[in-house]
Order: structure tokens, then C-alpha cells, then sequence
């Protein structure tokens, strides 16, 4: 106990203020017995009588089978001292314990609040992390056209484990280009497939914050924002604009790989980050799920078996090559 709570006389707990009481009877017992034993009528007291006096006085009970005698005034003010202090002390002491009520009701009523909001954020996260599981495969996709690794089957990969510098590099190399999809060769754009895939996990985060944003705590929220806005989901944008550039001004730019300046190899000033910004964040957001909801956690699943299934393994991996000059079109 430091000094300032030491002499604020309010602040003690009730076991303190017992021993207080406790520590009134004794003391002023011994007061009576060594000081005032010939001042009461009847003759002297001796010790039980002094400890039985003292008893009745602080409780105020005051039986009157022990009484002084009028004329001792310094007993008179002993008695009269002893009775204040016992009355005040009973005061804190159950002052002491209806705050200790107090705090215990409001720590139980603190305790309910944050049960209920707790289960009612698992409900919310329970809604939301289906969007997550569905781009946890375009990740896993993605993963799978960049890379060279064959393994013959399915691979499972945990997310804080696999999104490493390794991981970033790798992915920074999807080429948006690439006309190889799950949807067979020449349909659609890599880029084109990523964007649609990006679109529909923004609108899907959106949704949710748009219908549970004001339950949701403050800091879940502008995760949620941060994810569904992020730079990472706009790069494949990037390839379409060249794309449109060309048909529409004759020009060949390089099939340069877009997130090429984020790659490790690259070292500029104030160099993007936007790879390992994204997939950081929806790390954060991953854990949150896997705390809070129920089933298995979330890891991506990677088919590795070459030949297979369509986009082949490493289809979209592009060339680090350097920015311009832009060419014309050779006819």
C-alpha cells in the first residue's frame, strides 16, 4: 500500500477495517485497566471487566451493569472518544463492502456484456468467412500458377507459413497476361480472371460491413476496409489498360510483369509493398476466423498434379523484364 493510500482512511478493504475495530477494543481495554481501573463506580475493574467495558462502550451497547463515575471527566472523554471512533469504523467498514458489491456486480455485469458481444461477433465472423474461404482458393490458385513445383497431388499450405518473402516473390511474378484460366485456354485473361475473382471478394467485404459494420469492433472494421480497397486487388487492372492501349493505339508495350518492382531483386527508393502489405492483413483477418468460428482452419489447398486439371502448374509465370520503350505494332 503506498502512502497516498494509506492516509486515504476510505480506500481500505473491510478486512482492514475489522482489524481497526478489533484494534479499539483492545487498546482502549488496556486504556481502562492501567489508567482508569478506580474511576468506575463500584470500585476498581480488573482486566475482563476493563475488555467486557470496552466491548459494550464501542458497540454502544451500554448494558450500564459498568458505568463511571460522573466526576472522572478524562474517563468521561476516553468513553465518549471510543464510541466516535467505533461508530466511524463501522461506517467505513460498510461503506468498504457495498463498494465491494458494487465492483463485483459491475465486473459480472462487464463480464456478461463482453460474453455476449463475443458471441455475437463469432455469429458475424461466422457469416463472413465463407468469402474468405472462396479467396483463400484464388489465392491457391494463384499459388499454383507460380510456381514450378510438381508434387504429383494435393497440397495443403498454412497461410502464416506459406506467406513469406519466398511466397511474395513468387507471386509477384503472375504474369496477367497469360491466357491460360480454369476455363481452358484463350477464354479469358489471367488478369482478366483475377480481376473478376478481386471484384467479387471486395463486394462481398463490402456487403458485410455495409449490413454489420456498426456491431463490428472499430479495429475489425477498418481491416475490412483496408482489405476490400487494397492496391493488390488493382493491379490485374494494370494489364487490362495496356492491353486496350494497344488495340486502341497501335502500340506494343512489353508483357512486363506488373508487381515485378515489388520483387525482392528490385531495389528502388520507397519501393510498393503492396504483396506483403494484403497478404499480411488478411493473415490478421484469417486468425480472427480461425479464433473465433467453429470447423477446421483455413488453409489453401493446391492442386500440384501436372497435366491434370486446367491452368497447368507455372502457366502464368511472366519474365522480369525492364519498363519501355514502347514499340510500335510489326505488321
Amino acid at each position: 500500500m503506498n502512502h497516498k493510500k494509506l492516509f486515504d482512511v476510505t480506500s481500505y478493504a473491510p478486512f482492514a477495517y475489522g482489524v481497526i475495530y478489533l484494534a479499539n477494543i483492545f487498546i482502549f481495554g488496556l486504556v481502562y485497566i492501567f489508567i482508569f481501573a478506580d474511576d468506575f463506580k463500584g470500585g476498581p475493574i480488573n482486566y475482563v471487566q476493563a475488555l467486557y467495558f470496552s466491548v459494550v462502550t464501542v458497540t454502544t451497547l451500554g448494558f450500564g451493569d459498568l458505568t463511571p463515575r460522573l466526576d472522572a471527566a478524562p474517563l468521561l472523554l476516553v468513553v465518549t472518544a471510543q464510541v466516535v471512533l467505533g461508530v466511524i469504523t463501522i461506517g467505513l467498514f460498510l461503506n468498504s463492502i457495498s463498494h465491494k458489491l458494487s465492483e463485483r456486480k459491475d465486473f459480472a455485469q462487464k463480464a456478461f456484456e463482453e460474453e455476449t458481444e463475443s458471441k455475437a461477433l463469432k455469429k458475424l465472423l461466422t457469416i463472413l468467412r465463407p468469402a474468405v474461404v472462396s479467396y483463400m482458393e484464388v489465392l491457391s490458385e494463384t499459388y499454383k500458377v507460380t510456381t514450378t513445383k510438381v508434387t504429383g497431388g494435393f497440397v495443403k499450405l498454412v497461410p502464416e507459413k506459406l506467406f513469406a518473402q519466398e511466397y511474395y516473390d513468387q507471386v509477384a511474378r503472375q504474369d496477367f497476361f497469360s491466357s491460360e484460366t480454369r476455363y481452358g485456354k484463350g477464354v479469358i485473361t489471367w488478369g482478366d480472371f483475377v480481376e473478376q475473382e478481386n471484384d467479387k471478394f471486395s463486394d462481398r467485404i463490402d456487403d458485410f460491413l455495409n449490413k454489420f459494420a456498426t456491431s463490428l469492433p472499430i479495429d475489425l472494421v477498418e481491416l475490412l476496409v483496408s482489405l476490400k480497397s487494397h492496391g493488390f486487388l488493382y493491379h490485374c487492372r494494370q494489364a487490362k489498360q495496356i492491353i486496350h492501349f494497344e488495340s486502341t493505339q497501335g502500340y506494343r508495350t512489353p508483357r512486363v510483369n506488373l508487381l515485378t518492382i515489388e520483387h525482392s531483386s528490385v531495389e528502388i527508393p520507397e519501393k510498393p509493398n503492396s504483396i506483403r502489405d494484403f497478404h499480411e492483413k488478411l493473415l490478421n483477418l484469417i486468425t480472427q476466423l480461425d479464433e473465433n468460428t467453429s470447423g477446421e482452419r483455413i488453409v489453401m489447398t493446391v492442386d500440384l498434379r501436372k497435366g491434370v486439371t486446367a491452368p497447368a502448374i507455372g502457366s502464368a509465370i511472366a519474365d522480369i523484364v525492364k519498363f519501355g520503350p514502347f514499340e510500335p505494332h510489326k505488321n
